[in-house]
C-alpha cells in the first residue's frame, strides 16, 4: 500500500477517515465467487466487495442494504424496493434486472449456490418496475428473510457475469471496497470504492488480508502489531489476549460447534447402533476442557443454541458419555473392536483439537481410531466425495433460527448430502415449520425435529465453542453480532483512531 494510503485524518467530530487495516486471516480463500462459500474467511472478503438486499447489523438484526423497503405483501409474496443510483465498481448502474439475474443464478442448480437450499420455495422472481423486485412463493416460507441476509446472497452485474468474468478470481460488486489483487498465500487487497452508495462510507482507505493458517503465527502477528486484527482467536490464547489492555476480544458462544458426521450408507455406519455407540463414547466435557480450555460448553442435546431455540434445554443430557453402553451397542451390532477411520482438518485448531481430544473416550469404549488430518480444501473435498466414512468438523448454523437445521439434516441440506442422510419425517417437519408464522408452533415442531435427529444420529454434536476476533483498541466500530449470523459487515463501518 502507498504511504499516502496509511494517513489517517480526523473526522471532525465523527469517525476518522483513511488508514489501512491489516487483518491476519485464518485461511487463504481460493474462491471469491459471490454466491459460493469455502468458509467464513471467504465470506469476510465477499462482504466487502458485494452487497445483498438486506444485511445483519451489529446487534444481529436484519436491516436494509441494497433494499430501502422489504417485507411480505401477503404470505406468498415478498416485495423489495431498491435504492436508486447504486453503482457497480466498473461505473455501471445497478438495476432491478441485475437483482433478478442474481437470484436466478443462485437458484440455478448449476451454480451450486450456498443460499440455494433456502431459495427452494421461490416460484418466481420478477421486476415489475425499475425499483421493485417481487418474489412469489410456492408456499409460505418464514425463513426467506434469513436467506436474503446471508453473506452469499449477493447482487452481481448481469453484464459482467455474461461477459465471461471468472468469478472465482475476479471480483466486481457494489460494495464499499474494490478488489485490487490476490497474491496466493501472501495477501488479498481491497481499496475504498469512492462511489459507494452509503454517504461517508467506508472510513478506511483499504484493507489487506494476510493469510496466517497457523494459530501461533496469527496471534504473534497481532501481539507484535504486524497486523491490527485477526479472526479465529485460538482457545489457547483467549486468556492472554483478553488480559492485554491494548487489545479487544469480541466473540459469541452461540453459533460455532463441532460434530462427528457418518456416511450413513457405508457399513457399519448404516447401523444406528454403531453411530449411537460412537456418540456415547465422546466425553464432551473432557473434549471441551482439553481442546478449548473450557471456552464453550459440551453439547449433549440440541444442535441449536437456546439463544434462539427456546426448546433446547428440554433436550439436555440426551446423549450422555457412557462407554459401557457404547460397548454394549457395538457388541449388539456385531462390531466389537470396531476400527474407526476419521478425517479432520489441520487448518483450524477449533476443529483439529476437539478431534484429537475425543480419542481417549472412543478408545475407552474399545474403538480403534485412525485419525487423518488434511489441509482445509483437501478435507472439504474428502468429505464431499465421501473418501472417509466418518469426519470430524466444526461449523455454525447459517443464521440464528432453528430453520437453519435444514442445512444439516434435511435431505437437500449441504451437510446431510455429505452423510447420505435423508429422513421423510424430518423433511416433513422442517417443511411444516417453514410454513408456519406461529412461533410457539414452530418451536414445538423443531423440538420434534431435534428429537428425531438424536434418535437417528446422522451426526453427533461434540462441543459449542466460543469464537471471535481480536483487534487493537485503535480499531473502532467493529462489532461481533451476538445473534443473527456470523457476519463481517461491521468491517464496512470500521475506522482507525490513531492519527499521523
Amino acid at each position: 500500500m502507498p504511504e499516502s494510503m496509511q494517513a489517517i485524518r480526523p473526522g471532525g467530530g465523527g469517525p476518522n477517515r483513511g488508514g489501512v487495516l491489516y487483518f491476519g486471516l485464518s485461511t487463504d480463500p481460493a474462491n471469491l465467487d459471490p454466491h459460493l462459500t469455502s468458509g467464513s474467511a471467504s465470506d469476510y472478503l465477499r462482504q466487502l466487495a458485494y452487497n445483498g438486499l438486506v444485511q445483519y447489523d451489529g446487534a444481529g438484526e436484519i436491516i436494509g442494504d441494497l433494499a430501502t423497503e422489504f417485507g411480505w405483501a401477503d404470505e406468498l409474496t415478498y416485495r423489495v424496493k431498491l435504492r436508486s443510483g447504486v453503482s457497480f465498481h466498473d461505473g455501471s448502474t445497478m438495476t432491478a434486472d441485475d437483482v433478478v439475474f442474481s437470484f436466478r443464478r443462485m437458484m440455478d442448480k448449476a451454480t451450486a449456490a450456498a443460499s440455494a437450499p433456502l431459495l427452494d420455495q421461490v416460484a418466481s422472481v420478477e421486476a415489475p418496475d425499475a425499483t421493485t423486485v417481487v418474489f412469489r412463493f410456492k408456499q409460505p416460507d418464514v425463513a426467506f428473510p434469513f436467506a436474503l441476509a446471508a453473506p452469499t446472497t449477493n447482487i452481481v452485474s448481469r453484464k459482467w457475469i455474461e461477459s465471461g468474468a471468472n468469478t472465482k478470481t475476479q471480483v466486481m460488486g457494489t460494495g464499499p471496497f474494490k478488489f485490487v489483487e490476490r497474491i496466493p498465500g501472501v495477501s488479498t487487497t481491497f481499496v475504498r470504492f469512492e462511489n459507494y452508495f452509503e454517504s461517508g462510507l467506508p472510513y478506511l482507505n483499504g484493507i489487506v488480508f494476510q493469510p496466517m493458517g497457523d494459530d501461533y503465527a496469527r496471534v504473534t502477528a497481532l501481539r507484535t502489531a504486524t497486523v491490527d486484527m485477526i479472526d479465529y482467536v485460538p482457545a489457547t490464547h483467549v486468556g492472554v489476549i483478553s488480559e492485554n489492555p491494548r487489545l479487544r476480544f469480541v466473540s459469541d458462544k452461540t453459533f460455532g460447534f463441532g460434530f462427528v458426521g457418518f456416511v450413513t450408507s457405508r457399513r457399519p455406519f448404516d447401523d444406528v447402533r454403531v453411530r449411537k455407540a460412537i456418540a456415547m463414547s465422546i466425553n464432551r466435557q473432557s473434549v471441551l476442557d482439553t481442546a478449548l480450555l473450557g471456552h464453550g460448553s459440551p453439547m449433549d442435546g440440541a444442535m441449536m443454541s437456546e439463544t434462539f431455540a427456546p426448546y433446547a434445554p428440554q433436550l439436555a443430557g440426551s446423549m450422555p458419555y457412557d462407554p459401557e453402553q457404547a460397548r454394549f451397542l457395538l457388541k449388539q451390532a456385531g462390531q466389537e473392536g470396531l476400527t474407526l477411520p476419521v478425517v479432520t482438518t489441520s487448518s483450524y485448531s477449533v476443529i483439529a483439537r476437539p478431534a484429537q481430544a475425543m480419542l481417549p473416550g472412543l478408545r475407552a469404549a474399545g474403538i480403534n481410531v485412525n485419525l487423518t488430518q488434511q489441509e482445509w480444501l483437501t478435507f472439504r473435498s474428502s468429505v464431499s466425495t465421501k473418501v472417509f466414512p466418518v469426519h470430524s468438523w466444526g461449523t455454525a448454523p447459517k443464521f440464528g433460527d432453528p430453520a437453519s437445521l435444514g442445512d444439516f439434516i434435511s435431505s437437500t441440506g449441504t451437510f446431510a448430502k455429505n452423510l447420505d442422510f435423508a429422513d421423510d419425517k424430518i423433511d416433513e417437519l422442517l417443511t411444516q415449520a417453514r410454513r408456519s408464522s406461529d412461533q410457539s408452533l414452530r418451536n414445538e415442531i423443531y423440538l420434534d425435529v431435534e428429537k428425531r435427529a438424536l434418535e437417528l444420529v446422522p451426526m453427533t454434536y461434540t462441543i459449542r465453542r466460543e469464537q471471535g476476533e481480536a483487534h487493537y483498541n485503535h480499531v473502532k466500530g467493529y462489532e461481533h453480532p451476538p445473534k443473527g449470523a456470523w457476519t463481517a459487515t461491521a468491517l464496512r463501518r470500521t475506522w482507525m483512531e490513531k492519527t499521523t
